[in-house]
């Protein structure tokens, strides 16, 4: 005689239910915002390239004059200012024609200088010029906290893909239920400036750009 469990027949059938269950119909929509801010805080990447017949030689002119550079920074921006090298390199230089050989070598050491005081950039990079610089990279504008900026683009952002679930869900002739999952995902664009190395003037002119923070936010909403 064969014999079954009850207990165990009635496991089988609710897992069978539960693989047959289809799954919960839903509404997926995105939303974005930006949100502008006044930049509090900017980099500047000032340079120094130098060429001489051997390696030592273009090494040493330029360990010399990016002190002077830095030297200069500091008296602006005081001792305790963030000034940090970002890129240094040294290559040999070739004579040009059909067999090239190598007739010096060209180092260049760029260092960035973080600002808190904006109205202080044009005067950093003249200074910088003044010392020995001969190039000025690129100006980075951003903010020191962009935390607040940012959650005011996500509450924005989540506001607005709620928004367009719901629009969906009328379009539809359907409601909406509790939002089952939602994802975010947020970018900052701030505006770059870039100054090349003119001839002499009274002072350097800089004018700051605004930062885009852009929120994004994907909900997911069942539907009643």
């Amino acid at each position: 005689m064969r014999i079954v469990s009850i207990g165990l027949i009635a496991f089988m059938a609710v897992v069978a239910a539960q693989t047959t269950t289809s799954p919960p119909r839903t509404i997926t929509a995105t939303g974005t915002a930006t949100v502008s801010a006044k930049p509090d805080q900017a980099m500047v990447d000032i340079g120094v390239t130098t060429q001489a017949t051997t390696a030592s030689d273009a090494s040493t002119q330029n360990a010399t004059l990016t002190t002077s550079v830095i030297t200069a920074m500091q008296v602006v921006l005081g001792q305790g200012a963030t000034i940090q090298t970002i890129d240094y390199s040294l290559n040999p230089v070739y004579s040009t024609g059909n067999n090239p050989t190598i007739i010096g070598y060209q180092v260049s050491n760029v260092v960035e200088a973080t600002l808190t005081d904006l109205t202080l950039i044009g005067k950093v990079i003249d200074v910088s010029i003044a010392a020995g610089a001969n190039r000025v990279n690129g100006i980075r504008f951003g903010l020191q906290n962009q935390d607040p900026v940012q959650a005011q683009a996500l509450k924005q952002a989540a506001a607005s893909a709620l928004s367009q679930a719901k629009s969906i869900a009328a379009g539809l002739g359907v409601g909406t239920g509790n939002i089952l999952r939602a994802t975010e995902g947020v970018t900052s664009a701030p505006v770059p400036v870039v100054v090349g190395v003119a001839a002499a003037a009274p002072s350097t002119p800089i004018e700051t750009g605004p930062i885009q923070v852009q929120g994004t936010v994907t909900v997911e909403v069942a539907i009643q």
